[in-house]
């Protein structure tokens, strides 16, 4: 259905009556938006947004802004150029890994949970946590172990 005088004269009476504009377009035939923007074309007032609220909204940028405290910075500067001439600096360095307690093998003998638990503490090897002994069945050489599964899977 086009647009005719007799619809645009109904369009000016009913706008400024104040109808929203989904029941004006249901008065005349047509849609929210072809009213909207037949009214937006023919010139009429404009309406305030349904979805804008009326209160005051705070200023974002006003609200965001930090709030920077003053700082005597003259005296600090003097405290700690007097602090770093009496006493250096000087961080304490301990590691962990390399303690000077020396410990014994790390084997577990037992469970745990058993109260005759202990560790093999016999004298460690080279940098192992583990004796020689254990050493042995801690670590197992790969191509050693290659060539036994070799000699194993050709023997039928």
């Amino acid at each position: 259905m086009p647009w005719d005088e007799n619809n645009v004269t109904k369009l000016r009476e009913l706008w400024d009556q104040g109808l929203p504009t989904a029941q004006i377009g249901k008065l005349l035939g047509f849609t929210k938006n072809a009213v909207v923007g037949k009214a937006h074309r023919i010139g009429l007032e404009r309406r305030p947004s349904p979805i804008r609220r009326t209160a005051v909204k705070p200023d974002r940028k006003k609200a965001r802004s930090p709030v920077m405290p003053k700082l005597e910075f003259e005296n600090n500067i003097e405290i700690v150029e007097n602090a770093k001439e009496t006493t250096p600096f000087q961080p304490m360095v301990k590691n962990i890994f390399t303690s000077n307690q020396k410990r014994g093998c790390e084997w577990p003998v037992g469970h745990p949970d058993e109260a005759d638990f202990h560790f093999c503490n016999k004298e460690r090897f080279d940098d192992k946590p583990y004796c020689l002994d254990h050493c042995a069945v801690a670590y197992v050489i790969p191509e050693k172990e290659e060539s036994d599964k070799q000699e194993l899977n050709v023997t039928p």
